[in-house]
C-alpha cells in the first residue's frame, strides 16, 4: 500500500460504524470540461481541492478501473474505482484472494495513485438488482448529507456496494463523525466505512486559500 506524504498533521481515517443508513442525489450546477473532464461550477467553489486535483482524480478512477479490468481478465467480479486527492479505495466483489491481490497491486502501480484502500470482498459478483439497489441508497445517503447545514456533500465522495457505505474526502474531525452519524439514520444501511483524510478547522482554513489561489490561476491561464 502506498503510505501518503503529510506535510501537516493530518490523519487519514479508515473506521466502521455499523447501522442501518442511507440515500441521496446530489445538486448538480452546469458543468464546463476542464482537460476533458466534466467539472460542475458549484463544486469548484467549495470542493477543497483544486480544479486541477477534481479532475485528477475522475482520472484516476477512470484508469485504474480500466487497468484492474484488464488484469483480472475472464475472472468474474464487480469491482468500483473511488479516488480521492489520489487516496484509491477499492469497494465490491472479486472471486479469488489472489485477485484481490492482484488488484490492489495494479492499483497502486496506477499513475498518480498514493495509497490504496482495499475494501473488495472475496464472493460472487452482486446481482444488477443489488446494484440497482446500493444505487438507490447511495442517493439517499447524499440527499441527507446535503439536508445537514453543518457539513457539505462537496467536501465527500458517497460509494456503496451491498449496502455498505463508504465515505470519502477531506474533513474536520467534528465534520467526519457528523457525516458518519447522518448516513448511519439513512433506512437500509448496514454498515459505515469511513476513510476521510482529516484536517483541523485551521489547517482547512489554509487549504481553501491556497485552493483559491491555485484556480485563479488556472482560469487566468489562456
Amino acid at each position: 500500500m502506498k503510505q501518503m506524504n503529510n506535510n501537516t498533521q493530518r490523519a487519514a481515517c479508515c473506521a466502521t460504524l455499523t447501522s442501518l443508513v442511507v440515500l441521496l442525489s446530489g445538486c448538480v450546477a452546469a458543468p464546463f470540461i476542464v482537460g476533458g473532464a466534466a467539472v460542475t461550477t458549484a463544486t469548484v467553489v467549495t470542493d477543497r481541492r483544486t480544479t486541477g486535483t477534481i479532475v485528477s482524480d475522475q482520472v484516476i478512477e477512470q484508469r485504474v478501473s480500466y487497468e484492474v479490468d484488464q488484469a483480472l481478465g475472464q475472472s468474474k467480479r464487480h469491482v468500483t474505482v473511488t479516488s480521492y486527492e489520489g487516496r484509491v479505495l477499492l469497494s465490491g466483489e472479486v472471486a479469488t484472494l489472489n485477485d484481490r491481490q492482484t488488484a490492489q497491486q495494479v492499483a497502486a502501480a496506477s499513475l498518480d495513485v498514493r495509497e490504496v484502500i482495499n475494501e473488495l470482498a472475496v464472493m460472487d459478483p452482486t446481482s444488477m438488482t443489488t446494484r440497482l439497489s446500493d444505487s438507490m441508497l447511495a442517493t439517499k445517503v447524499r440527499s441527507a448529507i446535503i439536508g445537514n447545514s453543518r457539513i457539505s456533500l462537496n467536501q465527500m465522495k458517497v460509494t456503496v456496494d451491498r449496502g455498505i457505505v463508504y465515505l470519502m474526502g477531506l474533513v474536520t474531525r467534528e465534520e467526519a463523525q457528523l457525516a458518519a452519524q447522518t448516513a448511519a439514520e439513512v433506512s437500509g444501511v448496514q454498515k459505515i466505512v469511513t476513510c476521510f483524510t482529516v484536517e483541523s478547522a485551521e489547517e482547512v482554513a489554509r487549504r481553501m486559500q491556497n485552493v483559491d489561489s491555485s484556480n485563479a490561476s488556472t482560469s487566468e491561464q489562456p
